[in-house]
C-alpha cells in the first residue's frame, strides 16, 4: 500500500505536477497504479520513476498516520489528499511519508519506508487515451521478477553462446545477418520463379482468359509460388494461375487473378473457398489472390476440376 504512494510521488516528480492517481489494484504478487498522463511513457522515463520510488525507500522515510479535521488537512496538503478519491466524514485519515507524499487513506502501512525492501517496474502500458499504468512488484516478489528476467538473459545468452554483456551486440549482428539471408533468399526466389519450367505448366484458354495450372507435388513453397504466379500475370494480365501440391496429409491451392482476368469476373477467393471445401479444408483472400489447403490430398485432382468448372461459371464461358 506505501509503495503505491511512493510510486505515484516518484512519477509526480518525473513527468510533472499534471499527474494524478487515476486508480490501483494492490495484489500479493503484482500492483499496478494508474496515472494521468498526456502521452506513452518512455523505456528512460519509467527507469527514472522506478530509481526515485526505490531512492525512497532506501532512505527509510517515516510514515505517518495521523486524524485531522477534514478543514485543517485541506488547508495544510490542498486537494491531493484525494487522489485515491473521495473520502467521507470530517476527520479524515491522513498518511504522510514524509516529504514525499500524503494522501487521504484508510489503508494498512508500514511504519518506514525501508520495511518495503525494493520496488520494481515490471511494464507499463497506455490503457486510455490520457491514462498510463504501472505495474509493480514489492519486496520479495520484486526480487523474484529480477532473478526470473536475469534467468531469462542466462539462457538467452547460453543459446547465443555470448556473454550478457555482449548479448544486445550479438542480437543486432543476428538480425542483420537474418534480413541478409532474406534479401538473398528472395533474389533466389525471384529467379527460379523466371526459370521456372513451362512444361510443368497445363495452359488452357477459357473464353479469352488464361488458364495456367500447375502440380508442384511434395515442394510447395508459397514464396516460389507467389512469384511464379506474377511473373506470369506479369507477362499476360488476362491469365488465372492455380497452383497446388501436397506434403502427407496436407494439401494446398493458391489462386493469383491478373487485372484483365478480374474485369472478366474471376475471383479468386470465390474459387479457392470451393476447391477447398472438396479437399476437406478452407480458404480465402482476395478477388486476385487467395489460398488454402485442407487434408485430403487425393481430392486434388477433383478440386482442380473444379476450378475450371467455377472459372467458366465465373466468366460467363
Amino acid at each position: 500500500h506505501t509503495a503505491t504512494h511512493i510510486v505515484n510521488g516518484a512519477a509526480r516528480r518525473v513527468l510533472g505536477q499534471h499527474v494524478w492517481q487515476f486508480g490501483t489494484q494492490k495484489g500479493v504478487e503484482s500492483s499496478r497504479l494508474d496515472i494521468s498522463h498526456y502521452r506513452r511513457l518512455t523505456r528512460e522515463e519509467v527507469q527514472k520513476i522506478e530509481a526515485l520510488a526505490n531512492e525512497a525507500v532506501f532512505r527509510n522515510i517515516p510514515v505517518e498516520t495521523v486524524w485531522l479535521q477534514r478543514s485543517e488537512a485541506e488547508s495544510r496538503y490542498g486537494f491531493r489528499l484525494y487522489q485515491g478519491g473521495a473520502v467521507p466524514g470530517e476527520e479524515i485519515r491522513v498518511v504522510k511519508v514524509g516529504d514525499w507524499e500524503v494522501e487521504a487513506c484508510a489503508g494498512t502501512h508500514v511504519r518506514s519506508t525501508g520495511e518495503i525492501g525494493f520496488i520494481k517496474i515490471i511494464h507499463s502500458e497506455r490503457i486510455q487515451d490520457g491514462v498510463e499504468r504501472l505495474v509493480y512488484a514489492v519486496g520479495t516478489q520484486a526480487l523474484k521478477i529480477v532473478q526470473k528476467n536475469e534467468e531469462l538473459l542466462w539462457r538467452v545468452s547460453e543459446t547465443l553462446g555470448a556473454p550478457l554483456e555482449k548479448l544486445d551486440k550479438t542480437a543486432e549482428k543476428l538480425v542483420k545477418e537474418l534480413k541478409e539471408i532474406k534479401a538473398e533468399r528472395r533474389k533466389l526466389v525471384e529467379k527460379l520463379a523466371k526459370k521456372a519450367e513451362p512444361s510443368l505448366e497445363v495452359v488452357r484458354e477459357i473464353g479469352g482468359v488464361k488458364l495456367v495450372t500447375r502440380d508442384f507435388k511434395d515442394e510447395i513453397d508459397v514464396d516460389v509460388m507467389v512469384q511464379t504466379a506474377n511473373e506470369i500475370i506479369r507477362k499476360d494480365e488476362s491469365a488465372v494461375t492455380v497452383f497446388y501440391g501436397s506434403v502427407g496429409k496436407t494439401a494446398r491451392i493458391m489462386v493469383m487473378a491478373g487485372e484483365k482476368a478480374v474485369q472478366k469476373g474471376v475471383n479468386a477467393a470465390e474459387i479457392v473457398r470451393e476447391a477447398s471445401a472438396i479437399i476437406g479444408g478452407g480458404g480465402g483472400g482476395r478477388t486476385n489472390f487467395a489460398q488454402g489447403g485442407g487434408t485430403k490430398p487425393e481430392k486434388l485432382k477433383e478440386a482442380i476440376e473444379k476450378v475450371e468448372e467455377i472459372l467458366r461459371i465465373q466468366i460467363g464461358a
